[in-house]
This record gives C-alpha cells, sequence and structure tokens, in this order.
C-alpha cells in the first residue's frame, strides 16, 4: 500500500536523510506545490502543502477514471426502475455509514423509513424524523440541484441542509457563518491531536482559499478532491458535522468528475477503511511531513478504487440476474402487457431494491401507466397465479412471490 515513505517515519528511521529527501521532494519535476499552507498542532512552523505526482499515483488516478467509465456503461445497459432502486440501497448504505464513523446511531430501519417518506411523499409522518435532512441533502445531491462551490455561504448553506437539524444545542453554531469558539479533535483517551482553525475570521479565510483551489488550481479534479477534502477537515469550520459535510462536498465533485455510483459509495468504503482514512489526516497534519499531502491523495485514491471495485463486482452479479429475468418473462409467456409489466418491474426491484421491500400500488400506478381498475385487476390475477405476494394491505405493498423470485 504504501508506495514510498512518509517523512515522519523518516525523520525517526534515518535523521540523517530527512532533510535532503525533504528537499528532492519539494524540488522535483513531479511536485506540484498548493496554494494553502498548515499549522500542524504544537508547531511553531507553518508549511505550504505540496503532493509528489509520482508514476504510480498517476497509474492509479488513470485507473479510478477507467473503472467510472466501466460503472457508467453498465449503468446505461440497466432499465431505469432497476437504476432507481439501486440508489436507494446505496443511500442507505452510503447514510449509514457517514454517521457511523462520526459516532452516530443510527438503523437500517430508520433509514430506509427515512426513503419511504422521500420517494412515497408520505408528508403526515414527516415530524421527529431522524436524518431526513440528511437523507433530503442526498437526494438533492443526486437532482444535481447543487452547484459547485462559489463562496463561504454555501458551505454553511450545505451544513445547514445536511446536519443542522441533528446537531446537539451545546455544539450549535455561535459565529457569523461558523464557530466562534476553538475546537480540539480529540482520541478516546482525551489525548489532543489537532486543534481547528481559529477565530473564525481565519475559519472564512481559509474555506475561501479551498474554494478558490477547487475552481482555478490547474490540478486534476481528482487530485483536488482528495486535497480539498483533507484542507476541509483540517479548517474544521463547526463544532459538529465536519466529516459528515466533508465527504457531502467530496460525493458532489467526484459526481461530477466521475459518476454517482462511486460518489454514493465514498462513505461506505471509508467506514470500511477507518483506522486508514483517519491515519492519512494524521500523517497529514504531523509536523514532519511538513506539509505533504502525497499519502493522503494515495490513501484517498485506494478508498476511490475499493468503492469502485466493489460497485462493478455487485453490479456484474445482479446483471447475471437480470439476465436469468428476463429468460423468466419468456417462459411465463404472458399476454397481458399490464400482468407482464407489474412483474417485470418487481422482479427489478426484488434484484436491485432494499431487501424485503416492494412496489407500492401507487408506484406500479405511475410505472405501468395503466388505470387503477386495470393495474388492480391484474394484481389480483397474479396472486391467484401465486405470482406475487401482498406484502402490506395498506398503503398496498407488493412483492414478486418466493416461487417466482426463486428462479433467477
Amino acid at each position: 500500500m504504501y508506495m514510498y515513505e512518509l517523512l515522519s517515519k523518516l525523520y525517526y528511521k534515518a535523521p540523517e536523510r530527512y532533510f535532503a529527501e525533504w528537499e528532492k521532494r519539494v524540488n522535483s519535476y513531479g511536485t506540484v506545490h498548493l496554494p494553502l499552507s498548515i499549522k500542524p498542532y504544537k508547531s511553531n512552523d507553518e508549511f505550504s502543502c505540496f503532493y509528489v505526482n509520482h508514476q504510480q499515483l498517476d497509474v492509479l488516478h488513470e485507473q479510478l477514471t477507467k473503472q467510472s467509465k466501466q460503472i457508467q456503461t453498465i449503468v446505461h445497459r440497466l432499465p431505469p426502475i432497476a437504476i432507481q432502486q439501486y440508489i436507494q440501497t446505496k443511500l442507505i448504505d452510503e447514510l449509514l455509514s457517514t454517521n457511523e464513523i462520526e459516532g452516530i446511531r443510527s438503523t437500517r430501519r430508520e433509514m430506509e423509513t427515512v426513503i419511504e417518506i422521500i420517494v412515497r411523499k408520505e408528508t403526515a409522518k414527516k415530524r421527529n424524523v431522524r436524518h431526513l435532512s440528511l437523507m433530503n441533502a442526498y437526494f438533492h445531491l443526486l437532482s444535481g440541484d447543487v452547484p459547485a462551490l462559489e463562496t463561504v455561504k454555501d458551505i454553511r448553506t450545505i451544513y445547514d441542509r445536511l446536519v443542522r437539524e441533528e446537531i446537539k444545542p451545546g455544539d450549535a453554531l455561535d459565529g457569523e457563518l461558523f464557530r466562534k469558539q476553538a475546537v480540539d479533535v480529540v482520541t478516546a483517551t482525551g489525548k489532543i491531536i489537532h486543534r481547528g482553525v481559529y477565530p473564525e475570521k481565519a475559519i472564512q479565510t481559509k474555506l475561501q482559499q479551498l474554494i478558490r483551489f477547487l475552481r482555478e488550481h490547474p490540478s486534476p479534479m481528482l487530485y483536488k478532491i482528495a486535497i480539498s477534502h483533507y484542507y476541509f477537515g483540517y479548517i474544521h469550520p463547526f463544532y459538529d458535522g465536519n466529516g459528515r459535510t466533508a465527504r457531502y462536498i467530496s460525493s458532489m465533485y467526484l459526481m461530477q468528475e466521475l459518476d454517482f455510483l462511486t460518489a454514493l459509495t465514498l462513505s461506505y468504503a471509508t467506514n470500511q477503511r477507518k483506522q486508514l482514512y483517519y491515519d492519512a489526516f494524521s500523517e497529514a497534519n504531523h509536523p514532519h511531513n511538513r506539509g505533504e499531502l502525497t499519502f493522503f491523495c494515495e490513501v484517498f485514491f485506494h478508498i476511490i478504487d475499493r468503492a469502485q471495485h466493489e460497485v462493478l463486482e455487485d453490479l456484474a452479479e445482479k446483471e447475471k440476474k437480470m439476465t436469468k429475468l428476463y429468460a423468466l418473462m419468456e417462459k411465463l409467456k404472458m399476454e397481458d402487457e399490464t400482468k407482464k409489466n407489474i412483474v417485470f418491474f418487481l422482479g427489478q426491484s426484488d434484484i436491485f431494491g432494499i431487501a424485503g421491500k416492494g412496489l407500492t400500488k401507487k408506484e406500479l400506478l405511475s410505472l405501468t401507466g395503466k388505470t387503477e381498475y386495470l393495474v388492480r385487476k391484474a394484481l389480483d390475477e397474479l396472486h391467484q397465479a401465486g405470482w406475487i405476494s401482498f406484502r402490506k394491505r395498506k398503503p398496498m405493498e407488493i412483492t414478486l412471490s418466493e416461487t417466482l423470485a426463486s428462479q433467477y
């Protein structure tokens, strides 16, 4: 995994080579100097940030782009309902993961409830529902309703939309836009490992530098996303919600640069490699690394790479099931178009959707474009034939029968 030695490790391992290696790196033709600086905790020095774009890292960067194109090719082959259902399963995993990384308790059932409220527009149940703002924010992201950052106020807007409703009163923001007081990042044992930028004027200045870097710097966008992800964590503009906001912003840009499934699996893949993720921040903050962010880029790229591999493996497996579903549809030889479409939609929901969930009658009415009478008649006949099951009656939720589902 480690492509070359961290300066912080070399400092202790071979101190006589440390400064020579640092000078070699900062003066290398492959080194990119950044318009960002950090002052590590308990350090008297401020360091200009840089990364070394060595060959292995460049190859990994290219690999992410290729794998994204593979994902998009598969997505274009799939029916829209399959993709819609798959997005819901990925959203649940993503939001559970972004909360878990931050130690926020949430359950799969809670996330499924929130999905139902948003997708099925069950407005009467919106009160006192946890994680509704979080889920809504990601739906805004998917709809393309979140423009690229232009001002620091845009960051505050994202925070408000994403997590403000779930922030404890003691962690509520007290500054003009961000926090007014200093804040420390501490370990489980209470050891301070990082102190966020302070005061608020400095927070706003650093965030504006980050936005300008994202918009104007000539580095490839994936490098800028990785570096900005770190730098947002370094600034730490909020008392709470920094990690969730940083990953959301990274997903915003990943969606534009790569694809929506890569963007929707960032937190999930990060959670699987949580310690490595934390280590990357610690190393980037370490004074003996002197502002080098190569290792952080490497870890961030590896997390995305793993996310893409898992998506590709999952989609390949589901595509095999889709092939069997097509064969099953031929085998059933249904002449009634409404019944045929209902079975086909329910099959896609079973393969790509949330486990144990089905489609509502309202959803089937929308998908088939048929009248309620025709859909209800088709459902009654399919149920009598043993091809569908009613998971719930009010509101009506339908799945394929186990007998039929077992055939693909």
